[in-house]
């Protein structure tokens, strides 16, 4: 089967929901798990429309057609950061743009385009967020939801998971217009 994929199990759909309350409902019914064959295999994608390619090594025993290992820290938590890139587009991003943008010039400058200075303090670590680049939020994302399967929750990322929760579609992210308005920067 060359293009496989298929629609999110019960227990991954309550994983989106315990982590993104009802921000990503919309996208839910039509959400899709690929299997990644193309480019990096052991990398993960996403693309819009609820599209999230990943590594067959990420299913049980690397099956497609069992749920994901979402009670491993890194699985449950690159799988977080691709759903991240969901959240991200329907508050407006042009997630692909971006990260396409990101990751040339951190080939060009060799740069890591997934690195942030973390703090302690919870406002100061929204902000960090709310400024970041789309794969920067995503690795923040990523960081947390790794610490809270591991058992061990990160108290600074606190205000970070109450903002993607609550987030609705279409809102704008700080430094964004919508169409037809312009930008304050």
């Amino acid at each position: 089967m060359m293009f496989w994929r298929r629609s999110l199990m019960p227990v991954e759909a309550g994983f989106v929901q315990r982590l993104f309350g009802t921000a990503l409902d919309e996208l839910l019914p039509g959400m899709r798990l690929h299997v990644r064959r193309l480019g990096d295999t052991r990398r993960a994608l996403s693309l819009g429309g609820g599209h999230i390619y990943l590594p067959r090594s990420f299913f049980e025993h690397a099956d497609p057609h069992r749920p994901l290992r979402l009670a491993h820290p890194v699985v449950a938590g690159v799988f977080a950061h691709e759903l991240l890139h969901q959240w991200q587009r329907l508050q407006g991003r042009a997630v692909t743009w971006e990260a396409f943008g990101l990751h040339l010039r951190a080939a060009c400058l060799r740069r890591d385009p997934y690195h942030y200075q973390a703090c302690a303090d919870p406002q100061q670590m929204l902000q960090c967020f709310l400024d970041a680049s789309v794969e920067q939020q995503g690795q923040i994302w990523q960081d947390h939801v790794q610490a809270l399967v591991q058992g061990q929750p990160l108290a600074c990322m606190c205000l970070i998971a109450g903002h993607v929760h609550q987030a609705q579609a279409g809102r704008t992210m700080p430094g964004q217009s919508r169409p037809g308005q312009s930008s304050k920067d």
